[in-house]
């Protein structure tokens, strides 16, 4: 097999071998990255059963989004070989880290910690693992776990053990386990389980409790001379006492440990997440040097606090044992996270000065009606308002001597850039720049020697976004990057300390990046072309270096469940940044103080409803019809007014959903285990879906049944395609994407075959008329509502709207949001016949619509009109003290 290339994938070593198949370590030509293939040997392939379960690993896995569970990416059939393509690590599995003694006391929970997550967030989904085992468990250099080999969760029936293949006593006939099959490994199996008894996540909760026992003593908690006797000491006896092989041992970590393994489910802990709480507790007073035996754990498995006093020596003494366990001195202090701003509405992209104690940012207000640049010192203090422009402003940047901050401010159709004194006074403006479109995609950077400002923008309207350095003195721009052919853009850019390296994102697709970084001269000058670091494929929100510009902070995940990662300037893998929790972004690191800052974002959109024009009561409110604490947009009723598709991230994956026309009785269609599938659209026979997502890399064409099952990949290549529509007669699907350089409109048979250039003058989202005679469309960041002859020819404005407004085409003209003032949207109608717009319905001031997403839809009856709305949007300030 070595040499063998399966679709892409060209395999270059073995990993490792199990009852499953083999693992080889293959690279990915398309993407030029490493990939571990999970390959179901030939002679198993004839086996419906082994096969099946083969592709239920990979369905299981693939529903869940978690830094601590290994990605899939793909599963396929290549040369009568099928196969899971899933993320490579690099490291060694847990057992190969656990010694004759155990794992130190601070490794022990710092790996724990990150598996109890995992599997929280797996037992969250409704998926158990059942074989958890010290070899399902990849553990990187940098200290990263991830767990592995979901192929005996709850959808499975038989399992692959150390000892041979368990017995199947009974295969059931649905998804579910049923009494009387005994899956997993034996060793590390729960009673119930051991028993072919039906198990729910308190099984994973025992299996879970003898891994940690065997990370902290290196001794397994059973064991026998046969797979009899390990099974019978599982169900009868308890294992050694922790203590009585490491005697300075926490206590508290002994009775986690007890508690996890107690023979009875009920008298166990019954959520996974309550154990990764009590383990981040003990791993807070380990790291803070307080850890000595001082705390117990309650029968209900929460912690209460002991009085205590260091009256004698058997204190001291336990304070010395758990000192000398962890083998090294404790830390200078203790990283503790308190809010900077609590101020209403948004306070977004912190910059800190360069002594540490200032922190510039953007906040919309008391009014929540403009972003105007603010600075507030650390300690205390009122913020002072720098700037009071009604245009918004973000992205403060100070320069090196401290007396200036620069910024971006946003017009129509391009971004301004300023400075400031810090301490207030006349602005001076330096260059201007295209708009990014998205704002979340823009960026500024002061140069360490205070000559350049790095910023975001592109040579010519039908280019690519780069990374350009704007001359303080002179006002010049030069560009430093630009993205290669299939590729979106470059965003967020950011200098190193020393001025020698400039990290920045790129994206494949609008939703799919990665952290780069470029070498540059002492002029300003690329040295070398950029080199990628991360390999995640997923969207960035901002980047710093640490001080010592050693290592790169970033924000990165789904859009609405971002959090912070750190990686090596020289590449390696990721860490999470633990300590900020989800939803953070805009890190930014002071450069003296050990301090760090960020935004934490705190929103949730929801779909609403108004009636629309054909509603016998126009004076209704408007009402929430589809509504989770999670993320749910992008509505869409299908052409026979029986259903609704909708985008939501309610699984913990952004993914495909349908519910009926009262947002009753959702459907999750999809799982894509992390990239974000959105705009969803019905064909004219309300059967299928066709939605994009960037899981292969590049944005992509999906088409799906409205009753689920598997996906179909519709567009191919290196571009990026996205917000696909139908043809009024099915035959063709409408797209944006950049495959001719720049993006335009293109089609392609809805059964697949060769795409055909729609339009010249660029374009992202397209509708065909009712009448199947014209194609209309909107261009990204360009005012106006265009059309075409669906064959092509003359292009006209029909429109003239801004380039953010919500739009959807109808039979009898254009539904679109007027957003022109944001504080007070407003929903209008233009109509092909008249030739003039109308009010259909003046929302209240300060109403936050969504426009970020395709998310405007008109029943087919006209009644009732769909759009999303932000109920909470809103962010603040986060600062983490002794950082590092």
């Amino acid at each position: 097999m070595i040499g063998k290339v399966l679709a892409q994938y060209q395999i270059s070593e073995k990993l490792g071998e199990g009852g499953m198949g083999v693992v080889w370590k293959a690279r990915d030509t398309r993407l030029d990255r490493f990939v571990a293939l999970k390959t179901l040997s030939s002679e198993k392939l004839a086996d419906p059963e082994r096969k099946r379960r083969f592709a239920q690993e990979a369905k299981a896995a693939s529903a869940l989004n978690h830094p601590n569970i290994v990605h899939i990416y793909d599963i396929a059939d290549a040369d009568g070989i099928q196969f899971i393509a899933m993320e490579y690590v690099a490291g060694k599995t847990l057992d190969q880290w656990i010694g004759r003694k155990g794992l130190r006391l601070n490794d022990a929970l710092k790996y724990a910690i990150q598996i109890a997550d995992a599997l929280a967030k797996a037992h969250s989904a409704g998926i158990i693992h059942r074989d958890l085992k010290p070899s399902n468990v990849m553990v990187t250099e940098n200290g990263l776990v991830k767990v592995l080999d979901f192929g005996l969760a709850k959808l499975a029936e038989t399992a692959t053990s150390e000892f041979g293949e368990t017995a199947t006593v009974r295969a059931p006939e649905g998804p579910n386990t049923e009494e009387g099959t005994i899956v997993g490994t034996i060793a590390y199996m729960s009673p119930e389980q051991a028993e072919g008894k039906k198990v729910d996540a308190r099984s994973d909760i025992f299996s879970f409790g003898s891994v940690l026992y065997e990370m902290v003593t290196g001794r397994r908690a059973f064991h026998g001379d046969s797979k009899l006797s390990t099974l019978s000491a599982i169900l009868k006896d308890d294992p050694k006492p922790v203590s009585s092989i490491m005697p300075d041992v926490p206590r508290d970590l002994e009775k986690i440990i007890s508690h996890c393994l107690r023979k009875d489910p009920e008298r166990r802990f019954q959520h996974m997440a309550d154990v990764k709480t009590l383990l981040e507790e003990l791993k807070e007073e380990s790291d803070s040097g307080k850890l000595a035996g001082i705390t117990a754990i309650t029968a209900t498995g929460r912690k209460s606090r002991l009085p205590w006093a260091l009256a004698g020596t058997g204190v001291l003494l336990a304070a010395v044992g758990v000192g000398l366990w962890l083998r090294r001195p404790a830390p200078h202090g203790f990283p503790k996270t308190v809010p900077l701003t609590s101020y209403p509405g948004q306070q977004i992209t912190p910059a800190f000065s360069p002594d540490g104690k200032q922190v510039a940012f953007a906040w919309n207000g008391e009014k929540e009606d403009n972003f105007d640049i603010y600075v507030k010192l650390v300690d205390a203090g009122t913020p002072l308002r720098l700037t009071s422009n009604p245009a918004d402003e973000a992205f403060p940047a100070w320069s090196p001597d401290a007396r200036y901050i620069a910024f971006l401010r946003r017009l129509s159709g391009h971004v301004e850039i300023w400075m400031i004194p810090a301490l207030g006074g006349a602005e001076r403006k330096l260059g201007d720049a295209a708009d990014a479109a998205d704002a979340d995609l823009e960026g500024l950077s002061w140069s360490p020697d205070g000559k350049f400002l790095a910023l975001v923008d592109r040579s010519t309207p039908q280019s690519s976004y780069g990374v350009f350095l704007l001359s303080v003195e002179t006002g010049d721009k030069q560009g430093v990057t630009s993205p290669p052919s299939g590729y979106d853009q470059d965003a967020g850019p950011r200098f190193s300390p020393d001025g020698k390296t400039l990290a920045f994102a790129r994206f494949h697709s609008a939703l799919s990046g990665d952290v780069y970084v470029l070498s540059l001269t002492a002029g300003g000058r690329p040295a070398g072309e950029p080199r990628r670091l991360t390999f995640e494929e997923r969207f960035v929100w901002d980047l710093d270096w640490t001080a010592d510009g050693r290592k790169i902070i970033y924000s990165s995940g789904s859009v609405g469940s971002p959090s912070l990662w750190m990686i090596s300037g020289s590449g390696g893998t990721p860490e999470p940044v633990a300590i900020a929790g989800q939803n953070a972004v805009s890190p930014s690191i002071a450069r003296v103080g050990n301090r760090l800052v960020y935004e934490r974002d705190l929103w949730d959109s929801n779909i609403w409803r108004i009636p629309g024009p054909n509603s016998s009561d126009q004076k209704s409110l408007p009402s929430r019809l589809i509504a989770s604490t999670q993320v749910d947009w992008e509505p869409q009723f299908s052409p026979d007014s029986k259903k609704i598709a909708f985008t939501s991230s309610r699984s913990g994956s952004y993914e495909i959903w349908v519910c009926d026309a009262e947002g009753r009785n959702p459907v999750q269609l999809t799982s894509s285990n992390g990239p974000q599938l959105g705009s969803p659209r019905w064909s004219p026979d309300s059967r299928r879906i066709a939605f994009d997502s960037p899981k292969s890399g590049n944005s992509d064409i999906y088409v799906v049944s409205a009753d689920g099952g598997p996906t179909r990949l519709l567009t191919s290549g290196p571009s990026n395609n996205v917000r696909p529509s139908w043809s009024r007669d099915g035959r063709w699907i409408y797209f944006g994407s950049n495959r001719s350089g720049d993006s335009q409109i293109w089609k392609e048979p809805a059964a697949g075959g060769a795409a055909v250039q729609v339009t010249k003058s660029g374009g992202e989202e397209a509708f065909e008329s009712a009448d199947g005679k014209f194609v209309y469309w909107a261009k990204r960041g360009v005012t106006g509502i265009w059309r075409v002859p669906v064959e092509g020819g003359q292009e006209s404005q029909v429109l003239d709207v801004s380039s953010e407004s919500l739009w959807i085409l109808a039979d009898q003209g254009i539904y679109f949001f007027d957003l022109r003032n944001p504080a007070e949207p407003a929903l209008k109608f233009y109509s092909f016949t008249a030739g003039r717009t109308t009010l259909l319905r003046q929302f209240p001031k300060n109403t936050s619509i969504d426009t970020q997403s395709t998310g405007l839809s008109v029943s087919p009856d006209g009644r009732w009109i769909l759009y999303t709305q932000f109920d909470q949007a809103g962010s603040n300030l986060m600062l983490v003290e002794n950082f590092e």
